[in-house]
């Protein structure tokens, strides 16, 4: 199938462009779900004791044994992981003291669920739970949500249009909400959310809704593109510190949950550093 046609007023280049940048769309979306996988702390700790098991060493098998429960003792220790958290999570504005037009509420944290056809929502809801607070309380006169498929598989399921459904069934009318529903990640959320204002004539200032872990990407992608205040919600860090010591000892999934997060922000700034030089 030909993928040119020749006849039209749009030059070759233009479209080789245009190609390029879809593929380049397309890879770095699969290499993200293959990155998910290796960047996942459980999986270091396998691989090192993997490595352990098919050793003949016995001073290698007892040091890759040794690093591999170290390793697993630092990424499930809540005291090291809260500190870790404390350091990279965005505060931005936690209390809204001027209004807006838009408040934009970035995805990651619902899904239809097909079943029960409606949205089902996750730990981070609290960026949507802030958004619709700040509506009622007149901070905001619309509310945008901004995501559509992260999954490979059933990219016709959107988050934002299940998301808009449930605003409307608790009140909010289809007048005050506004739908981007193809972004996948954090720079197409900003990047197709500033063609839809655009489009709508929306120039003012935005504010966004986001989990303070998401946040310092955000930032990122925000480099020349819209003017927006930033909210943060979803804290996963404490200020209060616990120096007990079941805390400062004792491994915890919930600890080893938010370092995979932890790793898998990093890893995204990363890239997104890259992206914006």
């Amino acid at each position: 199938m030909c993928l040119i046609n020749y006849k039209s007023q749009i030059p070759y280049l233009g479209k080789s462009q245009v190609i390029l940048s879809y593929l380049q769309t397309k890879m770095f979306f699969y290499l993200s779900k293959i990155l998910l996988f290796l960047i996942k702390p459980l999986v270091w700790v396998f691989l090192f004791l993997l490595a352990a098991l098919f050793s003949k060493e016995e001073n290698k098998i007892k040091k890759r044994v040794f690093i591999g429960f170290l390793v697993l003792f630092i990424v499930s220790n809540n005291f090291i992981v809260n500190e870790a958290l404390l350091v990279y999570e965005d505060p931005s504005k936690t209390a809204l003291d001027s209004s807006y037009e838009v408040g934009l509420v970035l995805g990651g944290f619902s899904e239809k669920d097909t079943n029960l056809n409606r949205a089902i929502f996750y730990d981070a809801n609290d960026r949507l739970m802030q958004a619709i607070k700040a509506y009622k309380q007149g901070q905001i006169k619309k509310i945008m949500i901004s995501s559509g498929s992260a999954s490979v598989l059933h990219q016709e399921l959107k988050e934002a249009d299940a998301v808009s459904e449930y605003l409307k069934e608790i009140g909010i009318p289809d007048s005050n909400i506004i739908i981007e529903n193809q972004s996948r990640n954090t720079h197409e959320n900003i990047k197709f959310s500033q063609k839809k204002l655009d489009s709508l004539g929306i120039k003012s200032k935005v504010l966004i809704f986001s989990s303070a872990w998401q946040l310092p990407r955000v930032r990122l992608c925000l480099k020349n593109s819209m003017q927006a205040d930033l909210f943060a919600c979803d804290f996963l860090s404490d200020k209060k510190r616990d120096y007990s010591p079941s805390n400062l000892l004792v491994p915890t999934a919930a600890a080893l949950s938010n370092t995979e997060l932890l790793v898998k922000e990093l890893v995204g700034y990363l890239f997104y550093w890259i992206k914006v030089l």
